[in-house]
């Protein structure tokens, strides 16, 4: 498929001319690139030879004169004009430009009087001086008429004000010219998919809010075609747009008065392209409704957690779940989408689901609904029900009221709609909001954000969980299926014939379940079975934040107090947009077919909390008298306000986290070093597991347990500021090494639905045990962050003592965990059957060579001071002179070879890195082929 060609930084340049002051000799090279990149070898500047002095010319086409202040424009307008008497160029059409203006004229269009001007001026003189003397002949009524025959014009008091109170924007004004630009030739400036949105935001300006811009294109688009013109009811001050040669025309617009001439030369200039063959029908403007919302009132699309569905998502989740559960649903349901947004979802999928129920909160959202609807020939056949109706200026929030209550209203709207009962079960389409409202109250007021959550809903979904308000969703739709179940055996109608359903987009929290969503997803499960889902990714089908797995899922009302739901999902979070763009309107004899041979790579997955957690690897130590599993250590805890007096462990020197940092890291007299994340060290004190040790006969990690913050993992010579864990035996260390080596194996290749999971503990086969354990290690000696260093005595508080911190993971220190523990654990390995762990004992081997060369060639056995560290942060807060040791951690080694430009060392630490690699590598595979981890 062929790229769309983009010209943002080409209009980026346009744009800076426009606003530039200078003269416009100094700034013309702005102007060059945007014409060469549209017209390429045709455009010539002013130095080409076929030019004759001209700004900018394409043969056949325009002249482009540049002037340096507005004032200029009617001496460049002649001018331009000249250059086709005088040296005979052929151009249909004129563009002036200068600082803060620019016009656009087609030659046909001009005023007779301009004209006849231009064709009896003296042909022998210059085009600049004629453009002078001609705009001296011209007078102020007739400089008007040359305005008002302008394609395109901006003026200076057009970027004058605020926006949305008449001032324009340059970026939205710089596309309209390119527009203009591209489309020379044609009577009318097509309005189409790639710059339809830049046509609303100029719209902005004829009407009173943005939204009223908003609701007239959609208003206007069904009418807007290259007949259409502007009728004007001078009683009600109104304007319609009449297309099709007169056939049709569209519903009363209004708009600010002074700018009814300018906005009927916008409509009749122009035409919205459509094209039926290809699938481009008015709709595909409406199912791009979310972009425009986004872009008219991002906050309250923000405040209100609307994502609006993809077209193409919306689509594919009909045809799936007809495929793939029912067969009927348009024949056997009435579908309901409670929270319609831009109405992708209930309007997808034409000849699949029939009566429709359409409802939401935002009233404005509602009147785009209907008038897809109503643009539709096939909705209007097939019927459907907006609820409430628009007339009312109303919307219906769908998680105020109670379930009975609810219904009741569909109910009613159906049989005034259809004059019919809704006698049919409910089958809820929808796309929820998203939104925690566990945010700033006042920001959601002002965007009418703020509203209460009907006790009923709360009661099912408890507190806490009844926050996000997808949940809150699911509760009502329970109740409302309760409801409708009750009436349907009250009149004697056979609920269990066809029961509710639920087809629904959510997050997949509630579905595997966090802990927070357990007692809710228990009482859904009483009453729903799940049929069927999938997942994707968040932000490839969505206008949203972030990256993590967005799910679709199937239920059936069916309540069971026993029951209890495993949710086996169909992987889609590799598929892209693009993936989706079937011919959704063709035949299911050939659209099956194509769809199913997409679909048939992709697994199914379960959402589940079957798979553990990997801290339950992590031995028991005694704390407090008793054997408990490791905890966690933060020596970090939150304080409420700036204190002037230095409470925590940091050197004196780090005024910053001493002074602004709102919270209390350490203690100022600790006789224990831990580190940040960045490697300063922080003075701690013993913690109640008797973990701290000044000996390096321990090892410290940074430890994440969510998959989605794997990227964070450290190790240290001592307990890190938040989510420590120590490394003191074999038992800790199997634990601890194989959560860091899993994280870094596995960052950026694990499946994305994994993000919404805690790291869990591998499946490792037994006679792969020792392999795995001494890759771990390996790994871990390899990419380790810790550090020889020196904690001042009296720093930050007299009395506090000196600390050396030495490095755990030493190769020449005979008393370090690494030769102490982990050495003879990856030499296990070596023997082994199946000679897994070669890399890993080949990696260990090689930086124990690295080290013993280090200490033989540089160290040799003293304290090198004065190297070159100074500035690192183990270094920076105190007055010692920076220094190397024998011990020293590996990425002090590394800067110092660095910093003293060390080729030797360089090139031994570059083939350290390839066979962490390896190792790495070999992690990965062992994980994901031997222990299945994510299957």
């Amino acid at each position: 498929m062929a790229k769309t060609q983009t010209f943002d930084q080409e209009l980026r340049s346009l744009q800076k001319y426009i606003e530039s002051n200078e003269n416009e000799d100094a700034k013309r090279q702005l102007l060059y690139p945007l014409f060469t990149k549209l017209f390429k070898d045709k455009f010539s500047i002013e130095s080409g030879k076929n030019t004759h002095g001209a700004d900018g010319y394409v043969e056949g086409q325009i002249i482009i004169e540049a002037k340096t202040n507005y004032t200029q424009w009617l001496d460049g307008f002649y001018q331009a004009l000249h250059y086709k008497k005088k040296f005979g160029l052929s151009y249909n059409s004129i563009m002036v430009i200068a600082h803060e203006f620019c016009a656009i004229w087609k030659i046909k269009n001009l005023p007779e009087f301009a004209v006849v001007i231009s064709n009896t001026a003296d042909a022998n003189m210059a085009p600049s001086t004629i453009g002078k003397e001609n705009a001296r002949k011209t007078a102020k009524t007739n400089m008007l008429l040359i305005k008002e025959a302008a394609q395109y014009w901006l003026e200076p008091k057009d970027l004058k004000g605020e926006l949305f109170q008449g001032k324009k924007s340059l970026i939205t004004e710089t596309y309209e010219i390119l527009k203009a630009l591209t489309h020379l030739d044609s009577e009318r400036i097509q309005v189409n998919k790639h710059n339809f949105i830049h046509a609303i935001e100029r719209m902005k300006l004829f009407f009173e809010t943005p939204i009223d811009a908003v609701h007239a294109f959609y208003s206007i688009i069904p009418y807007w075609d290259i007949t259409s013109s502007v009728a004007e009811n001078e009683i009600s001050e109104t304007i319609r747009i009449i297309g099709f040669s007169g056939k049709k025309f569209s519903d009363d617009i209004k708009i600010i008065p002074k700018y009814k001439k300018e906005f009927t030369k916008f409509i009749e200039t122009q035409y919205i392209f459509t094209n039926e063959g290809s699938g481009l029908t008015v709709d595909y403007y409406f199912s791009r409704f979310d972009e425009v919302l986004a872009v008219i009132d991002p906050e309250y699309v923000k405040q209100h957690g609307i994502f609006f569905t993809d077209d193409n998502l919306s689509k594919f989740a009909l045809w799936f779940a007809k495929n793939e559960v029912f067969e009927s649903i348009h024949e056997n349901y009435v579908v309901f989408d409670p929270a319609g947004g831009s109405g992708n979802l209930i309007s997808s999928y034409k000849g699949k689901l029939k009566h429709k129920i359409i409802s939401e909160l935002q009233p404005d959202l509602l009147k785009i609904i209907e008038k897809r609807m109503k643009a539709d020939p096939w909705h209007i056949e097939t019927g459907f029900t907006v609820v409430p109706k628009t007339s009312t200026n109303q919307g219906l929030n769908f998680i105020e009221k109670n379930g009975v209550d609810y219904y009741k209203i569909l109910e009613d709207a159906v049989l005034e709609s259809t004059k019919k009962p809704l006698d049919k079960p409910l089958a809820f389409l929808l796309n929820p909001p998203y939104k925690n409202t566990d945010e700033n109250v006042v920001t959601r007021e002002k965007s009418d954000a703020e509203y209460e959550i009907n006790a009923e809903i709360l009661a099912l979904t408890g507190a806490d969980a009844g926050k996000e308000r997808y949940l809150a969703f699911l509760g009502q739709i329970l109740n409302i299926c309760k409801a409708q179940t009750d009436v349907f055996e009250t009149r004697g109608l056979n609920p269990l014939q066809n029961k509710p359903l639920v087809m629904i987009f959510t997050p997949t929290s509630w579905l595997i379940p966090r802990p927070t969503y357990k007692p809710f997803r228990k009482t859904w499960d009483e009453h729903f079975t799940y049929l069927n889902g999938f997942i994707t990714t968040s932000n490839e089908f969505f206008k949203l934040k972030g990256k993590w797995p967005l799910a679709f899922t199937i239920w059936q009302y069916e309540p069971n107090e026993e029951r209890e739901n495993k949710v086996k999902v169909l992987d889609l979070t590799h598929a892209k947009k693009t993936d989706l763009a079937f011919d959704w309107l063709d035949i299911d004899e050939e659209l099956n077919p194509a769809v199913e041979s997409f679909v048939n790579p992709f697994d199914f997955v379960n959402l589940d909390n079957s798979r553990g957690d990997i801290r339950n690897m992590l031995p028991e130590l005694e704390r407090k008298g008793k054997l408990v599993r490791q905890p966690r250590y933060d020596f970090s805890l939150s304080i409420k306000e700036y204190n002037k007096e230095i409470v925590s462990g940091f050197p004196s020197k780090n005024k910053d986290r001493h002074f602004k940092l709102l919270r209390k890291c350490g203690e100022n007299d600790g006789s224990f070093i831990g580190f940040m994340d960045d490697n300063t060290p922080v003075r701690l004190k013993q913690d109640q597991s008797n973990r701290m040790s000044n000996e390096p006969d321990s090892v410290w990690f940074m430890l994440m347990s969510s998959f989605s913050s794997i990227n964070l993992q450290q190790i240290h010579s001592g307990a890190a500021n938040s989510r420590s864990y120590c490394a003191y035996d074999v038992v800790s260390s199997q634990a601890l090494f194989s959560w860091y080596a899993i994280s870094k194996s596995i960052f950026g290749r694990n499946p994305l639905w994994t993000n919404q999971y805690e790291i869990w503990q591998p499946n490792i086969s037994d006679h792969l045990k020792e392999d795995w354990f001494a890759l771990c290690y390996a790994f871990g000696l390899a990419e380790n962050r810790c550090v020889v260093t020196k904690f001042e005595k009296d720093n930050p508080v007299e009395g506090a003592p000196e600390v050396w911190v030495d490095n755990p993971m030493s190769p020449n220190n005979q008393e370090s965990f690494y030769r102490t523990i982990l050495q003879k654990e990856i030499k296990k390995s070596t023997p082994s059957p199946s000679g897994r762990a070669g890399v890993g004992v080949d990696l260990a081997t090689t930086i124990e060579a690295f080290y013993q060369y280090w200490n033989l060639n540089y160290t040799k056995g003293q304290i090198l001071e004065n190297v070159g560290l100074h500035e690192e942060a183990y270094f920076t807060y105190f007055d010692y002179p920076d220094f190397v040791t024998k011990d020293s951690g590996l990425i002090q080694i590394k800067k110092y070879a660095d910093v003293n430009d060390c080729s030797d060392l360089l090139e031994k630490i570059t083939t350290i890195s390839e066979k962490t690699k390896l190792v790495k590598e070999e992690i990965y595979k062992m994980l994901v082929e031997d222990f299945k981890y994510f299957e």
